[in-house]
C-alpha cells in the first residue's frame, strides 16, 4: 500500500464533500489509510534490536488550569504509556505552583489551587514520572504587560538584556513582540551577576517543595548573539578580565571585514558570556546532588550543536561532557527530513555511545502532519537514541491523529 500525499488526500475530499453519505465513508477510508501508513512507517526495516526507553512528552503550561485538565492529562499519559513528562511550571517569570518568590501565573484561578501538588499526588502511583519545566532565563513573552506588579520585569528592570538600548524599553520590546518581527520575548540577563544567584534560589524552593523527579531547563540560553550587552554585565566582564567590550561592539558594526584582533576579543567575549551559562548549569546539578541526588537535570537544547554554541552561547557538548546533566533534549524541531537528520549527523559526529546514552530526540508535531512525524520517530530509533520527547500534548490533545504516534511505539 503506498503513502497518499498532501495533494492526493485534498483532491479526495473535494470530490466526495458533494455527497454526505459519500464523504462519511471516505473519512472512514482515509483514516484506515493512515493507520495503515503509519504502521507501514513503524513495521519497515526496524532493527528488531533497537529500543526506546523514554517515552516522553512536553506539558505547555495551559493544560494545568484546572484539576480537570489535569486528570486527563494523566489518564492519556497512562493510555500513551509515557514514561517522563516534562510539565511546564514556569512560563514567563511566573509560577504554576504555589511559590513565596514569584507571581501566580495568570492562568490560574485566584485561589489556592496548586496545580504541580495536585498532579504529583494524582500519579504517584501511575509509574510516570514528572519533571519541573522551568522557562530559565525568558521572563515575560506576551504583548501586553504582566497584571501583577510583583513580576521581576517591574521589579528588577537593571537585570534585563539587551543589544544596545539602556534603559531598556519595555513598551517598544513588547511592541516588537505584536509586530511578530522576530523577538521572542523580554529576557534576564545570564551574565548579570545576580541572576543567576535569583535563578538557583527559585529552583531551591521548587526542588524544596515538591517531591519532583526532575528538573527540566528551556530557555536556558541567550536570545540572541548579539545579546548579553547589558551595563552590568559589562561592568563585570571589566572587573574579572580588565578590558571594557564596548569599543569592540562599534568596531563590529562599522567593520566589513573583522580584523584577528577584533575576533580575538570578541571571542574573549563570547567566551565569558558562554562561560555564564554554563556556570548556572553546573550550580544547579550542585544543589540537586547536595540535597536531592535522586532528581534529574535535563535541558532542552538547541539541536544543532554548532549553532546552539556560537549562536546562542549554550555550550551543551560541555554539560554532557562534565556530567552538569543527566539528559539533553535537543528540540530537533524541523519539518525537513533533511535539516531533522543533518542535526543527528552532527551528534553523531561528536559524541560517543556514551554520551549519546543522555540524549533524548525532541519531536514536533505542531509543524507537520502525523506521518512526517512518524517517520522522524522511527528515524530516531533507527539512530539508537534512548528516547524520544514529543511536542506537546496540547497539540495531541487538539489533534488526537497524533496520539497515534505512541500507540505505534508501544506495538514496535
Amino acid at each position: 500500500m503506498k503513502i497518499i500525499n498532501q495533494n492526493e488526500y485534498n483532491l479526495y475530499l473535494e470530490v466526495v464533500f458533494s455527497n454526505t453519505v459519500l464523504f462519511k465513508r471516505a473519512i472512514s477510508m482515509v483514516a484506515l489509510l493512515f493507520i495503515s501508513n503509519l504502521n507501514i512507517i513503524f513495521s519497515k526495516d526496524i532493527d528488531k534490536n533497537n529500543s526506546i526507553n523514554y517515552q516522553c512528552l512536553w506539558v505547555v503550561r495551559d493544560a494545568l488550569k484546572s484539576e480537570k485538565s489535569i486528570d486527563e492529562l494523566i489518564n492519556f499519559a497512562s493510555e500513551k504509556k509515557i514514561n517522563d513528562l516534562f510539565v511546564q511550571v514556569r512560563g514567563r517569570g511566573d509560577a504554576l505552583y504555589n511559590s513565596q518568590i514569584i507571581p501566580r501565573s495568570q492562568l490560574l484561578p485566584d485561589n489556592d489551587f496548586d496545580p504541580l501538588l495536585y498532579l504529583l499526588k494524582n500519579i504517584k502511583d501511575k509509574g510516570i514520572k514528572v519533571h519541573a519545566w522551568v522557562n530559565v532565563y525568558l521572563l515575560w513573552s506576551s504583548k501586553t504587560l504582566p497584571r501583577d506588579e510583583k513580576h521581576l520585569i517591574y521589579n528588577n528592570n537593571e537585570w534585563i538584556d539587551t543589544t544596545e538600548e539602556w534603559p531598556v524599553d519595555i513598551d517598544s520590546e513588547l511592541n516588537k513582540i505584536s509586530k511578530n518581527n522576530g523577538s521572542e520575548g523580554i529576557f534576564l540577563s545570564p551574565n548579570h551577576p545576580e541572576v543567576n544567584n535569583y535563578l538557583l534560589y527559585v529552583f531551591k524552593e521548587l526542588l524544596d517543595k515538591y517531591e519532583i523527579d526532575g528538573l527540566h531547563l528551556d530557555y536556558i540560553r541567550y536570545q540572541d548573539i548579539d545579546f548579553g550587552r547589558n551595563p552590568y554585565a559589562i561592568a563585570q566582564f571589566k572587573k574579572d578580565v580588565g578590558r571594557d567590550p564596548t569599543p569592540w561592539f562599534l568596531e563590529v558594526e562599522r567593520s566589513n571585514k573583522a580584523s584577528p584582533r577584533l575576533i580575538g576579543n570578541m571571542k574573549q567575549w563570547s567566551n565569558a558570556k558562554r562561560k555564564s551559562i554554563t556556570n548556572l548549569v553546573k550550580e544547579t546539578k550542585s544543589l540537586i546532588n547536595d540535597s536531592y541526588p535522586e532528581v534529574l537535570l535535563s535541558a532542552a537544547v538547541k539541536p544543532n550543536l554548532y549553532i546552539a554554541r556560537e549562536r546562542f552561547l549554550q555550550e551543551w557538548d560541555v554539560w554532557l561532557a562534565a556530567g552538569y546533566v543527566d539528559w539533553v533534549v535537543p528540540m530537533n524541531y524541523s519539518p525537513n527530513m533533511r535539516e531533522f537528520s543533518r542535526n543527528i549527523s552532527v551528534i553523531n559526529d561528536h559524541f560517543t555511545k556514551k554520551y549519546r546514552d543522555k540524549i533524548i530526540m525532541g519531536i514536533a508535531i505542531y509543524n507537520q502532519d502525523p506521518i512526517d512525524a512518524a517517520k522522524k520517530v522511527k528515524y530516531s530509533i533507527d539512530e539508537r537514541f534512548i528516547g524520544i520527547s514529543v511536542f506537546s500534548y496540547n497539540q495531541m490533545k487538539r489533534n488526537s491523529d497524533y496520539s497515534i504516534l505512541f500507540d505505534n511505539i508501544n506495538e514496535k
